[in-house]
């Protein structure tokens, strides 16, 4: 396995002070940096930060460092993220210094004023005193405002079902049952793109909260798109009737029952555009780039700039059309199957963070901006879009599944699982790289299916997260969890529809 696998690969548990000296180890490597490096940087880059760091760098060696760390990652970046989430005088001082840089950093790269306003006042018309001027508390206040507006369309989409049930007469039960989810309540979009989109449309200049969320509500209606086909089933029914004399006479009668297999299908992220009349292909201002290159490198330059790295967007989502395809293709149990099209869900979607756990179903949490505290891993102390660890993502979706989990580390897992042979493995299975707890670098997957000979597994690995493929290292331990009907042919109500029913009430 790559190097990066092997500093990633596992869970780790919270240890607070072993995240302070990791912040402290990266806030020496800021300053140790030298206008050299952010030089040759800026060398090797052609886009706008590798600008930056070149003239930061000859403004100096501190501003070389902050240069190098904000556009393009690495342990600067980290401290400084870092450094926002703490309160010691230390940090405010280091906070103090990095802004004055990082004012000259975001007009070269030009970060997202949605966010980037508040810390700087660069316009000051649209500055909100009712927000916080914290970058990172700035950015999750604008994530909370975009997933309300999402979570309203997601509300939509059911409220739309349950309109086409009433107004064709439908019967409401067998509609609701066939009802194909691929929405998975506030999944696929990206916070980064989404600032950026809107900052872009207004030209930097006048951006509010406020008017964002209303542009993005007002197309609340067409993010989860609703198709659907009518369906006839035949059932029988027992009628009772009387003769003149009062008997009670029973007979058999068939009826045909008209209902609807509905499918909310994943966000569209083509209304963001519309949402703020954003044409991608027309030019961006000076800069000799369309509309869409633009909110490409401001959504890098920021998530660079909150998270001390790119980080992410490595693997694509699985589409709509090829989560139906994988699905079809299996030859499993109806249970199984739920457990597979559960765990490809998060496929592209989520990150992966060391020591993260969540309950089941969508978090909100996720892909946001938290400090890792779990120790063992070279991420630890630092600030990373939170998501879910290898183990994290085995009890997620099982509990998502079955409404109960596989809690714990890797170790508790293979304690609630046993083993099984290579003719016995089945999707929805696991597999360990590792016998119980046999260090750090122990690995669990979902195995999801054979394709070309190969075995696919789905599961959350470091550099990349939730991730479906056929790793380069081997799977030698085979195991199956007790304590769930992985055998039955009637699919399990996931959290993701429990989730959708009480959203749509």
């Amino acid at each position: 396995m790559s190097e990066s696998n092997k500093q990633h690969i596992g869970e780790g548990n919270d240890n607070i002070g072993q995240a302070v000296q990791k912040t402290g180890e990266a806030i020496k490597q800021f300053s140790t940096a030298t206008a050299e490096k952010a030089a040759a940087t800026a060398e090797a880059t052609s886009t706008a930060a590798g600008a930056s760091v070149a003239m930061a760098a000859q403004g100096g060696q501190a501003a070389a460092s902050v240069a190098v760390g904000t556009a393009t990652g690495g342990p600067v970046g980290t401290a400084l993220a870092a450094a926002w989430s703490m309160r010691h005088t230390l940090f405010k001082i280091l906070i103090c210094i990095c802004l004055i840089l990082l004012f000259f950093i975001m007009a070269i790269v030009s970060l997202p004023s949605i966010i980037f306003n508040q810390v700087f006042r660069t316009d000051p018309g649209s500055f909100d005193p009712n927000l916080p001027t914290n970058p990172h508390a700035i950015y999750l206040e604008m994530a909370t405002g975009v997933s309300d507006c999402v979570s309203r369309g997601y509300a939509h989409a059911f409220a739309q079902v349950e309109q086409i049930i009433a107004d064709g007469g439908f019967d409401h039960a067998l509609s609701m049952e066939s009802l194909i989810n691929h929405a998975h309540a506030s999944a696929g979009y990206d916070i980064s793109y989404i600032l950026a989109a809107y900052s872009a449309s207004m030209g930097q200049r006048g951006t509010t909260q406020i008017d964002m969320r209303a542009k993005l509500c007002s197309v609340a209606g067409q993010m989860f798109p609703v198709t659907y086909a009518e369906r006839e089933y035949e059932r029988t029914v027992l009628v009772t009737t009387y003769d003149e004399d009062g008997n009670e006479i029973v007979t058999v009668e068939t009826e045909i029952v008209r209902y609807i297999e509905a499918t909310i299908h994943p966000f569209n992220q083509s209304v963001i555009l519309s949402a703020f009349d954003i044409d991608p292909n027309a030019p961006y201002g000076i800069f000799n780039i369309t509309y869409s290159q633009a909110i490409f490198n401001m959504s890098i330059a920021l998530r660079r700039t909150i998270y001390g790295s790119m980080i992410g967007g490595a693997v694509p989502p699985l589409t709509d059309a090829e989560l139906i395809v994988f699905l079809a293709e299996l030859d499993t149990t109806a249970a199984r199957r739920e457990l597979i099209r559960v765990s490809l869900s998060l496929v592209g979607r989520v990150p992966y963070f060391w020591g993260g756990k969540s309950g089941p179903g969508w978090n909100d949490a996720w892909n946001t901006p938290r400090l890792v505290t779990a120790g063992g891993s070279r991420t630890t102390g630092t600030m990373r879009p939170f998501g879910l660890d290898c183990s994290g993502f085995i009890d997620w979706a099982y509990a998502t599944t079955f409404g109960r989990g596989i809690p714990g580390g890797t170790w508790h897992q293979w304690d609630a699982t046993d083993p099984i042979t290579a003719a016995e493995l089945q999707p929805g299975d696991l597999g360990f790289i590792r016998p119980g707890n046999a260090g750090a670098n122990n690995h669990v997957l979902i195995y999801a299916g054979t394709r070309n000979g190969q075995r696919l597994w789905v599961h959350s690995a470091g550099g990349s997260g939730v991730i479906l493929n056929t790793p380069s290292y081997a799977i030698p331990y085979l195991r199956r969890a007790r304590g769930f009907d992985l055998d039955s042919n009637i699919p399990p109500i996931s959290s993701f529809y429990l989730q959708a029913e009480v959203s749509s009430g």
